[in-house]
This record gives C-alpha cells, structure tokens and sequence, in this order.
C-alpha cells in the first residue's frame, strides 16, 4: 500500500494542475494508471484484517468452542462491509471517516467482483480527492484502537 502512495500523490497533483486548481511542481508527465483503486482495495483489507482480528481476541466462551467444534464463525464477521467491521470495534469515526470507510468498502466489493448482481446497485464511484493522507490517519486510529502495532 504504502508503495503506491507516492505515485496516487502525484497522480492527484497532476489532476489539480490541469484543471487549474494549482500551479504544476514539476515538469514529469501525468501517469497513466491512478491505482486509486488498488490503493483503497489494499487499504481495506487491512483495516477487515484488523478489526476481524481484534474481534477474535473478543469472542465469547461459546463462540471460540463453535470455531473450535464446527468452524461456524461469529455472524459479525460474516461481512465484508468495512463500516460496520470498525464500528463494531467499538471505534467512534466521523461522518467523513464514515464516508471514507464506505468507499473502500466499495473498492474492495469491486475489486473481488466484475460487476453487481442488480442494475439497481450500479452507481459511480466517488472520487473526492487524495485519500491518502485520510487512510493513514484512519489506519493509525485504528491500530490505537485495537492495539496493533504500525505496520
């Protein structure tokens, strides 16, 4: 993940000079792949790893013997939903980490599937800007949190 940072950086850099928003820095061309996507997939198994690992540690009595006599897993983590696997850390997020948590929650569906299973589901996919420096923020959060180290 954190290869990729550099050149989602730039990329963004890049789209702000030409729509004139800022004054280009340098003379190297735009690239051709933003890898936005890549990024935020990455980023969002990180924060599933996370939190289903902190919720591990978590499980009840009951729940550990289920696992252990008939690998029937907790239903909190039979979701692939980003959101509610950190809200059910118990980890209080803002409306914009809200927002953030639901576009990787995106990103990964559309990175593990070619398309939904509904014309209804179709919608674009936001891009507000570089979210780089927010997934770091929401990772280190995150991390505090649950107590995992930073990677």
């Amino acid at each position: 993940m954190k290869l990729l940072e550099p050149q989602i950086e730039h990329f963004w850099e890049c789209f702000r000079a030409d729509a004139g928003v800022v004054e280009k820095k340098d003379s190297e061309p735009a690239p051709k792949h933003s890898l936005i996507n890549a990024h935020m997939m990455l980023a969002g198994f990180a924060i599933e790893n996370l939190c289903k690992g902190y919720l591990a540690g978590r499980l009840s009595w009951e729940e550990k013997e289920d696992v252990k006599s008939g690998g029937k897993l907790p239903q909190t983590w039979r979701t692939h939903e980003i959101l509610e696997l950190v809200l059910s850390t118990g980890l209080e997020v803002t409306d914009i980490e809200k927002d953030l948590l639901k576009r990787i929650g995106d990103a990964i569906w559309r990175g593990r599937y070619p398309g939904p299973t509904s014309h209804k589901e179709i919608e674009p996919f936001a891009q507000w800007g570089c979210d780089v420096p927010r997934i770091r923020t929401v990772l280190q959060k995150l991390r505090a949190h649950v107590g995992a180290k930073d990677s």
